[in-house]
């Protein structure tokens, strides 16, 4: 689909957007930095997401569990290898991208209500995994990210990992900032050439109708198994980074609970389920709910903070159905339309309008009516 925006708007907007994101860091405490780390973290994750129910039509409510599985896929790798740590992200990826072709696979035969159930059985499962393998994982406690350092403090053997920045001048949580900050631009910017795609084209395709994409060539199962595994590796990038570049330095199962699924599709139906930018719009409104309001209210409302969110979320989608982004699209769409039945863009028109009398011509040629 065509976009209605015009490409100096999109360029000048996405620049404006990184401008402020490249100043955010110098502007805010380092608390908060990694405040924007988690963030982020939660909008890669939340991307995965959207690819595989936005545009894919396959319900989930497990890719918390395949976050979590990022996480401590490298973390597990940084603590008992000398890989290079942003090297594990990409294994993250690898091995997230097999557990989500494993569940893929079952995913063929049922759909709907059905299929999120299964995905909520993965979900509601792997902190009871986490726990049942203690003695590699941690358990309950979590796994400690302490590796043999030369300049550990007071002389012990091992100490948390760091970060130590390249620049002088550059704090070490505004480096980990810049460096979530390049990848989830990366993985954005992957995403959208997926979703242009030939590829991305059968998704939608199959999300629409999946007995006219069958008709027409698309081989639905490989594609289906295909779009799991490449939602569970994005996910997992999103958990492998929040591992390494939280600046916490141990992994808990608590953070990959059920309701992180659940605060996963809450991001994909605020910022606009089928859109690029949306999870990343969602992921940025819980977050700031999240931490920066939630905190701010009185201490009796504070602990309804996931009853106020569902209420919003209810509110938001009677108000905006299609999310954040999907409604300015649905909005430009709009004003689009009107601006061609209004004759306001007889350009289009005449072009359109000239080449359907040239090809009458050619079909034609002697004006004799059919």
């Amino acid at each position: 689909m065509r976009s209605h925006t015009p490409a100096w708007l999109r360029w000048g907007g996405f620049t404006l957007l990184m401008l402020v994101m490249i100043a955010l860091p110098f502007m805010n405490e380092a608390f908060r930095v990694n405040q924007f780390i988690k963030w982020m973290c939660l909008a890669v994750a939340a991307a995965g997401l959207n690819l595989l129910t936005g545009y894919n039509g396959q319900i989930s409510v497990g890719h918390g569990a395949l976050y979590g599985l990022g996480a401590y896929t490298s973390a597990l790798i940084v603590v008992h290898s000398t890989m290079p740590m942003l090297l594990t992200i990409i294994v993250a990826a690898v091995v997230c991208f097999a557990a989500g072709v494993l569940i893929g696979v079952p995913a063929l035969r049922i759909k709907g209500l059905y299929l999120a159930l299964v995905t909520l059985a993965v979900a509601v499962l792997f902190p009871a995994i986490i726990e049942q393998f203690s003695s590699l994982t941690g358990g309950r406690s979590g796994l400690s990210m302490s590796v043999p350092q030369a300049d550990c403090p007071r002389g012990r053997a091992e100490c948390p990992i760091r970060w130590e920045p390249p620049i002088d001048g550059l704090a070490e949580d505004q480096w980990r900032y810049f460096i979530v900050l390049a990848i989830t631009v990366a993985v954005f910017v992957l995403t959208a050439n997926v979703v242009r795609s030939r590829v991305g084209r059968s998704l939608v395709a199959i999300r629409d109708n999946e007995i006219a994409a069958d008709t027409s060539g698309i081989n639905v199962s490989r594609t289906k198994i295909i779009t799991f595994g490449l939602s569970a590796a994005v996910a997992g990038i999103g958990g492998a980074m929040l591992a390494l570049l939280n600046g916490n330095p141990r992994v808990n199962p608590g953070s990959f609970e059920l309701l992180v699924s659940i605060y996963l599709l809450v991001a994909v139906v605020v910022g606009g389920p089928a859109t690029i930018i949306g999870p990343a719009i969602g992921a940025a409104i819980y977050g700031i709910f999240t931490d920066v309001i939630a905190p701010e209210l009185p201490g009796n409302l504070e602990n309804a903070t996931p009853v106020i969110l569902g209420v919003l979320l209810v509110v938001q989608m009677l108000i905006a159905p299609n999310g954040i982004a999907g409604q300015f699209k649905d909005l430009q769409a709009h004003i689009a339309a009107r601006r061609n039945a209004s004759g306001e863009d007889p350009g289009d028109g005449e072009g359109e309008s000239g080449n359907a009398g040239a090809q009458q011509e050619i079909a034609n040629p002697g004006g004799t009516p059919r």
